[in-house]
């Protein structure tokens, strides 16, 4: 009776912990890869109600914020040398620990550092510098062994793994976990041991221009494949070793392909933008054959967001104010509906509410309708230049701008 209560104990004790981590936002584009937050009751679509949580300053560059384990991270550059990688405690904005290495801010037509944001795998975070850093660090969860250094667990640099120069702006592709692989893109991709971060494989074909996109891994009939987007089109490549099984042309102005490829189907469909057109494809496991293409969104830097047969994202470049805010039918590529002058920004939902946060540092919460634009509330939060992602997690809006400042929204 003792160990059935213990077994009782346990499950229940476990399945709070998998509810807990469901709701967390441990990589970039969330916990789905599909930049949603699933509505836990806890989010108000009426922004002004919230209140500021905590504040905190690091550093330059357009991170965005990663939630897992109770614990919130980011990173940012100094200025002068150093770029750090931040760990805050995601309720209170308590600094817990920072891990910082010399690297070059990179401020090329922008403000420069890390463009990539933290990957949380069990207890390690992963993260990729502006100039080509991977480091993988350990992070601990016991609130009795709070220091100011996470543990270097390994280390490697895409700059030795591909064999190639610094790419004019750097490198911007979040790890994404592959089972026990994770992978890089910056031009080629490659994959490294989780644990060792030793080098599995990289991609077979010749060095293109780096694209800025992370490459996600999905599954096809039973073969597993990864998506990689450079500066002169989108491949698809063999999970095992990296050769290219197909290529679709995809030329975007100054190579800056740095959007996402989002999976669609099991595989069968694949959304790619940039600052040219948004093209659906399709894949059979064997060639990419283009369903539809528009020149009425085109991300930038930002991914749309995918609900209920609809796209919705923004359409344009930086510095533009009359850009829009535009909704798409899925199936075709037909626009259902366009809100002028919202300006460039980036988008994500909690449920069933579009965040749009502009590169003014106004946040807008807006009905996810394919119908027509119903905005519901609107709150200045930040300075400009914000071109990072919004994102959601237990409760809290997590906010930042290029110059470091962290505005964390809350109940």
């Amino acid at each position: 009776m003792i160990n059935l209560f213990r077994v009782i104990l346990a499950a229940i004790f476990f399945a709070t912990i998998i509810e807990a981590r469901a709701a967390d936002w441990p990589h970039w584009l969330g916990p789905n890869g599909d930049n949603i937050a699933p509505d836990d009751g806890q989010f108000e679509p009426d922004l002004n109600k919230w209140k500021v949580a905590w504040t905190a300053k690091v550093g330059l560059g357009y991170s965005s914020i990663t939630v897992a384990n109770g614990h919130a991270y980011t990173m940012g550059h100094d200025g002068a040398g150093k770029e750090t990688v931040y760990c805050f405690d995601a309720a209170t904005g308590k600094e817990l620990r920072k891990y910082s290495y010399d690297a070059k801010l990179m401020a090329h037509l922008h403000t420069g550092g890390p463009n990539a944001s933290p990957t949380v795998f069990v207890n390690k975070i992963i993260t990729l510098s502006k100039d080509g850093q991977i480091h993988c660090l350990l992070d601990h969860y016991d609130v009795n062994k709070i220091d100011d250094q996470f543990t270097l667990v390994w280390k490697a640099n895409l700059l030795d793994i591909f064999k190639i120069k610094l790419p004019e702006w750097g490198f911007a592709s979040s790890a994404y976990i592959d089972g026990t692989s994770v992978l890089f893109n910056g031009g080629k991709t490659c994959a490294l041991d989780i644990e060792s971060g030793k080098v599995l494989w990289t991609s077979k074909t010749a060095y293109i221009p780096a694209g800025y996109a992370t490459s996600p891994a999905f599954k096809l009939d039973g073969k597993k494949f990864v998506a990689a987007l450079d500066g002169k089109g989108f491949s698809i490549l063999s999970d095992t070793d990296g050769a290219e099984i197909t290529r679709y042309p995809f030329k975007a102005l100054f190579d800056m392909n740095a959007t996402t490829p989002y999976i669609f189907d099991k595989g069968k469909r694949i959304f790619i933008s940039n600052t040219i057109s948004s093209d659906m494809l399709a894949f059979d496991g064997q060639k990419l054959t283009r369903l539809w293409g528009v020149k009425e969104m085109r991300n930038l830097m930002n991914n749309s967001v995918f609900q209920d047969g609809a796209i919705y994202g923004i359409d344009g470049e930086q510095e533009q104010s009359t850009n829009s805010l535009v909704s798409l039918n899925e199936a075709t590529g037909k626009e259902n509906w366009s809100q002028p002058n919202i300006g460039y920004g980036t988008t994500m939902a909690v449920g069933k509410t579009l965040l749009v946060l502009n590169e003014r540092g106004l946040l807008l919460s807006v009905k996810i309708d394919p119908s027509k634009y119903t905005e519901l509330s609107r709150r200045q939060v930040l300075e400009k230049v914000c071109w990072t992602t919004p994102t959601y997690a237990h409760g809290r809006i997590y906010l930042r701008n290029d110059q470091g400042n962290v505005v964390v929204l809350g109940r």
